[in-house]
């Protein structure tokens, strides 16, 4: 494998297999899909919202949870099959992992109908025992969610698959697809019949998801049965699905206490739901960017079998995730609050979270590329230990704010410093002692260069004003002053990051 220079000039940093050139495609594919759905999505939402009374739309909320509690019922296994396809994809010999896949579809299978049993069960329980209109809408939504956690659980292994190998014009297209027959055939299904519409509509939304995956696919799939290496692959798995399952728990903690602690939450939540709705598509670009990278990381581990050469991969692509996360996450500060204040003048109690949601969810990213590299390298335990430690600092400081009366801001301040201590730990246990000191001291100087500045403008103009009595005029001027030192830091970061002459390279 040809080496690279870093910062010092000396050999470190390897390129993906594929090349940067490859991966920076993937990103603006995956990235231009991502906006467009997200649009789709939003006209969806709202649609929705006016079809359907808030006490449907609860219903719905509720039964969508019960669907993702199925993510879990298979302990990992697809996960841990999924990372050793992508080893195996970076060495060549793929036969033991394809047969892992199909330990993972049989597992899969199984368990998405044993818990498909368990919710018809309950359906069934609740149409005797209850009767009447609601338990009638409730019945029937728990024997759709079992319908649709048993395709759902095939759907998604076949995309986990595809993204594995890299297939992301398929992973596009198909989020493409949804997001338009969404909006095409559950809108109106919706419009038509209500909830039982929704129902049918999310169901046949999911059926042409089948069927493209089913013509897309990169694996057959077929069953078989081990017990050795499903107890293996569960091993592997079972921590990542744990790490996943802790993470959402970090992320809605600030939700779940603020509910809990207040004797007004519900409203105290709407209010800080203004910015959720900032920080979590801010989230959503990271997890994008993640989404695209992980993949490399497992491939160039399988082919060099170097956690060190792995671990500067990862630390050289957290580059990136700073650089693209930090640039939104400004404007977001600087633009969003005051744009929210104006179209939603009763959640503007809850802007002056923004911030510290908006700085905590750039920590959260940059801290991705650590996570996946223990993925990759089969110490997702470590992970684990991070995303835990993160979780009890974040109820530790949220119960402090709240039993002090700090507020909103309080608990979102709260949560920005769990997400930071997040990304030390997470760094700490992973990159960093893998890292020798000229690649650890080109990470930390190119993350203070990428985000530093950036993040020091936007906060400066967050606290001038209030976002309620900021003029457009001097927001669009904050913007674009953000915007100038983002621009300069990027372009001292493409000379001094030798990203210019990595770009040339089509191939590692």
């Amino acid at each position: 494998m040809s080496t690279q220079v870093d910062t010092f000039g000396r050999p470190a940093i390897p390129a993906p297999v594929t090349g940067w050139r490859r991966l920076f495609g993937d990103w603006l594919l995956v990235g231009s899909a991502t906006t467009v759905c997200h649009a789709l999505g939003a006209v969806t939402a709202l649609l929705l919202r006016m079809f359907l009374s808030p006490a449907q739309m609860g219903v719905w909320q509720a039964l969508k949870l019960f669907l993702s509690y199925g993510n879990y019922a298979n302990l990992g296994i697809s996960k841990g099959a999924a990372r050793e396809f992508n080893v195996a994809l970076g060495h060549g010999h793929t036969d033991s992992a394809r047969h892992g896949l199909n330990l993972a579809f049989a597992v899969n299978t199984i368990s998405s109908l044993v818990y498909a049993t368990v919710l018809l069960t309950v359906a069934a329980w609740i149409a005797l025992d209850t009767g009447g209109r609601q338990g009638t809408t409730w019945a029937i939504g728990l024997a759709v969610v079992a319908a649709l956690a048993v395709l759902s659980r095939y759907v998604t292994f076949h995309v986990t698959i595809l993204r594995n190998a890299q297939a992301f014009a398929a992973t596009s297209q198909l989020s493409l697809l949804e997001a338009v027959a969404t909006l095409a055939i559950a809108a109106p299904a919706t419009w038509l019949w209500g909830l039982p519409g929704l129902y049918g509509g999310t169901l046949g939304v999911l059926l042409v998801s089948l069927v493209f995956v089913r013509r897309h696919r990169v694996a057959d799939l077929h069953f078989a049965w081990e017990w050795p290496e499903i107890r293996r692959l569960v091993g592997i798995g079972g921590p990542i699905l744990l790490a996943g399952a802790l993470s959402s728990l970090l992320r809605s903690l600030d939700k779940l206490m603020l509910l809990s602690y207040l004797g007004d939450g519900a409203y105290q939540l709407g209010c800080y739901s203004a910015a959720l709705l900032v920080s979590t598509q801010l989230f959503g670009l990271g997890n994008m960017l993640s989404m695209v990278a992980a993949p490399r990381y497992g491939e160039i581990f399988g082919r060099t079998g170097s956690r060190r050469q792995t671990a500067q991969l990862a630390a050289q692509t957290t580059d990136l995730h700073a650089a693209a996360i930090v640039l939104p996450a400004g404007w977001a500060m600087v633009v969003a609050g005051p744009l929210l204040a104006w179209l939603l003048p009763d959640y503007r109690a809850g802007l002056p979270a923004l911030p510290w949601l908006a700085t905590g969810v750039v920590a959260l990213v940059v801290a991705m590329p650590a996570n996946r590299y223990l993925v990759a390298v089969d110490q997702q335990r470590r992970a684990l230990f991070a995303v835990a430690v993160a979780t009890g600092a974040a109820a530790l400081g949220n119960h402090i704010a709240l039993q002090r009366g700090l507020g909103l801001e309080g608990v979102a301040a709260a949560t920005a410093g769990a997400y930071a201590l997040f990304f030390v730990v997470q760094v700490a246990a992973s990159l960093w002692p893998v890292l020798g000191w000229p690649s650890r001291l080109r990470y930390l100087g190119m993350l203070a260069l990428a985000i530093g500045p950036t993040l020091a403008v936007a906060w400066h103009f967050s606290l001038q004003d209030s976002p309620a009595t900021v003029f457009p005029a001097t927001v669009v001027g904050h913007a674009v002053i953000v915007t100038l030192v983002w621009a300069c830091c990027m372009a001292i970061g493409w000379q001094q990051g030798h990203w210019r002459a990595y770009m040339k390279r089509t191939e590692n």
